[in-house]
């Protein structure tokens, strides 16, 4: 999602659907970090596995549009996410090769809701946290829902960022720089604002979820920490800020 990942000779290398993938070590070692619990290695392993799988369904998901449309797109995963290569495209064509990352993370959320739906009914005994089938459908609820919605917010360089850069260079390309980092502050912003009244509010979610929606299930532990997205955001907000100010010097 952010800058490019060199080459090492530690990087795993192999075909998925006929697109080449490479995970940089980087990737290991910050998924471990994302999932650490000190107190029991396997879990870490199992943690690993989930954020894997989910990366690589939100990148194939670009990786695949890329590929329709007639370009041989390569998937690298990197710090905490990855990237598929990509070129330019028609406006329309770029806003589906942007969408299909979040939509296809979406869609893996939506198959193991249903899965958590069924087992509550069924197999209720599978989703305590210490069985590797309700941790393991933590992980994918928690990564996926947190992937896809944060793709989405209209800010550089996220999915979302990147729709919302194409339609308005289609639609209004006079001024367009300048309207595309407007938006990527407001976006970026509004969701500092959120994240801070979260802080101070903790009976409110970063996503807002109906507990009923997750029998059994507190809807808290498949929520982003308001800090970090806080100051996550935060920081690509005064980026964007910076790039206005140079942006306002040229006019």
């Amino acid at each position: 999602m952010f800058g490019q990942a060199g080459e090492t000779e530690f990087d795993l290398r192999f075909d998925m659907f006929g697109i080449p993938v490479r995970i940089h070590p980087i990737f290991w070692l910050s998924s471990a970090w994302l999932v650490w619990d000190g107190d029991d290695p396997a879990r870490v392993f199992v943690g690993v596995l989930c954020v894997l799988v989910s990366v690589l369904v939100h990148e194939l998901g670009h990786a695949l549009m890329s590929r329709r449309y007639g370009y041989p797109s390569e998937i690298v995963l990197y710090f905490l996410g990855g990237y598929a290569t990509a070129t330019r495209f028609s406006t329309w064509k770029n806003v589906r090769v942007s969408a299909a990352g979040p939509l296809a993370g979406l869609g893996l959320f939506a198959l193991t809701y249903f899965s958590f739906r069924y087992l509550a009914r069924n197999h209720i005994q599978l989703l305590t946290s210490d069985h590797v089938i309700g941790y393991s459908i933590v992980w994918l609820l928690f990564m996926n829902l947190m992937w896809s919605v944060i793709n989405l917010v209209p800010c550089l360089p996220l999915d979302g960022g990147r729709i919302a850069q194409q339609l308005i260079e289609h639609y209004s390309p006079r001024g367009a720089a300048l309207r595309v980092v407007q938006w990527s502050i407001a976006s970026s912003g509004a969701v500092c604002l959120w994240g801070v009244y979260c802080i101070n509010h903790p009976e409110a979610n970063m996503i807002p979820i109906p507990q009923i929606l997750l029998p059994g299930l507190p809807v808290e532990m498949i929520q982003p920490d308001p800090k970090f997205l806080t100051i996550f955001f935060g920081i690509l907000c005064a980026q964007h800020v910076a790039n206005y100010n140079e942006l306002q010097g040229r006019h």
